[in-house]
């Protein structure tokens, strides 16, 4: 039933641990993972292209790889199959388009992103991703404390 899981990772500690009960369910239905890392540069596409934007690209495509290391090595760890693609854009649009593309059969996200504030003024990624993908979509709350 998941043999294609999306992972949508932000490198979070709530994408973190949304990528744990990816690769768990992939493990446990000989599925595969694939990581998705969306630079988000939709809010820098007004500016102009200059050595600033270029080192921000820069900034986000080195935190891309580094979050899709971290699932790297949780799949490894549990002898899971793992892809992954590092892709720019709006998030809430490029994770469903991937996903369609794709054909996977599930997208899994933390439900709370990076900052709250992002939240409060643009509308949870998350949210943006349940309302309108038309792939499953499992959204991991941040843990209790």
């Amino acid at each position: 039933m998941f043999e294609k899981i999306l992972i949508a990772t932000d490198g979070s500690e709530h994408s973190e641990r949304a990528a744990k009960m990816a690769v768990e369910m992939a493990k446990l239905s000989g599925g595969t993972v694939t990581a998705l890392y969306v630079a988000d540069t939709s809010r820098t596409s007004h500016l102009p292209d200059d050595m600033l934007l270029y080192s921000i690209r820069g900034l986000l495509m080195n935190e891309g790889k580094e979050a899709i290391s971290f699932i790297e090595k949780l799949a490894s760890d549990s002898g899971v199959g793992f892809e992954s693609a590092i892709v720019e854009g709006n998030p809430g649009e490029e994770i469903i388009g991937f996903a369609e593309k794709s054909g996977m059969s599930m997208i899994v996200m933390g439900s709370v992103g990076r900052t709250g504030l992002d939240k409060f003024l643009l509308g949870s990624v998350a949210e943006k991703v349940v309302r309108n993908s038309k792939v499953p979509v499992l959204t991991v709350p941040r843990e209790s404390s």
